[in-house]
């Protein structure tokens, strides 16, 4: 007899194993990072809108009411002002300007209040103001404006006295201007002045004046050096600029003329007439176009018999 054989187990393929996972113990697990990293992200978003929300605060804050930030920062004491200016005003008048309290801190400074003190003169045109907390510092730095002209002012039964008259029409009592650069400055005529709650309101046509000023200085400064009067009785008129001078007493500019030219022209026919021992001129009118009407003065009679003075004939001629 045969012995039977003993049974073997047939061999398995990788393709019998089981293939498949735990499908619930996955799905647990993942939602479970699933939602810890949706959390995180959702926190993350919170801060930076928080972060945002309150930058956006801050700024609005700082720009249309900055008062409200002054008691946030540390009390540090304002050690001192730093000044800088184009123009002539002093320290001292900075002092009584500012009113700054004693022992100021410097977070609690009310900077608008005080950059409207600095304008409230006038002769001031810009300010800036900046805080320094590296050395406790208060820095001003001012531009001013440089008088043009002056004129002669008087409210209700108050005595007249003089103002200046900056570029811009502005006018001003002015401080510290050495007093021969005042008086060099030529009379405003022809204006008038209305009052406002500080003061007067800007003079129209001041540019126009400071122009002609300033090209008659640097072309022909020994003839602008006797320019007494300034007018604008005719400025919106006629577009003209009377100026009284020492030598000639009326001289008629061309407002929106060309001004060098105008002066050129001027000094030529000085020059002219000068040389050819004419009488001095009257008038002379620069405001009609190629024209340039010239009346002189009669001259001083030599004949005693001459029948009518000196002043009662002019003698008018073109150039």
């Amino acid at each position: 007899m045969n012995p039977s054989a003993p049974h073997s187990p047939s061999s398995r393929s990788w393709k019998e194993i089981r293939q498949g996972v735990n499908a619930r113990a996955m799905s647990r697990e993942g939602r479970r990072r699933q939602m810890l990293a949706l959390t995180k992200a959702i926190a993350a978003c919170v801060v930076l809108a928080g972060f945002a929300w309150a930058g956006i605060e801050l700024y609005f804050t700082w720009k249309l009411n900055p008062t409200q930030l002054k008691d946030a920062g540390p009390s540090v004491p304002l050690k001192q002002v730093v000044y800088s200016t184009d123009g002539v005003l002093d320290r001292t008048w900075l002092d009584q300007a500012l009113q700054l309290p004693r022992n100021p801190s410097l977070m609690k400074l009310d900077l608008a209040a005080l950059e409207a003190r600095l304008l409230a003169s006038g002769q001031v045109q810009t300010v800036v103001l900046r805080r320094r907390f590296t050395d406790s510092t208060l820095v001003v730095t001012l531009t001013e404006r440089t008088p043009v002209a002056r004129l002669m002012a008087q409210v209700g039964d108050e005595p007249a006295h003089a103002l200046l008259v900056a570029a811009d029409g502005v006018l001003y009592e002015g401080s510290g201007y050495a007093a021969p650069a005042v008086g060099g400055l030529p009379w405003l005529d022809g204006v008038r002045l209305r009052r406002t709650a500080r003061g007067f309101e800007p003079i129209e046509g001041m540019d126009r004046v400071a122009a002609l000023l300033a090209a008659a200085h640097g072309l022909v400064p020994e003839h602008a050096a006797g320019w007494d009067v300034v007018s604008l009785a005719r400025l919106g008129s006629d577009q003209e600029i009377r100026v009284h001078s020492r030598e000639i007493p009326e001289i008629i500019f061309d407002a929106h003329g060309d001004f060098a030219r105008q002066l050129a022209r001027l000094d030529h026919i000085v020059s002219f007439l000068h040389a050819r021992g004419a009488p001095p001129m009257q008038r002379v009118n620069f405001a009609l176009g190629n024209q340039v009407p010239v009346e002189l003065q009669d001259a001083a009679p030599f004949a005693p018999a001459r029948p009518h003075p000196p002043s009662a004939t002019r003698h008018r001629s073109d150039f």
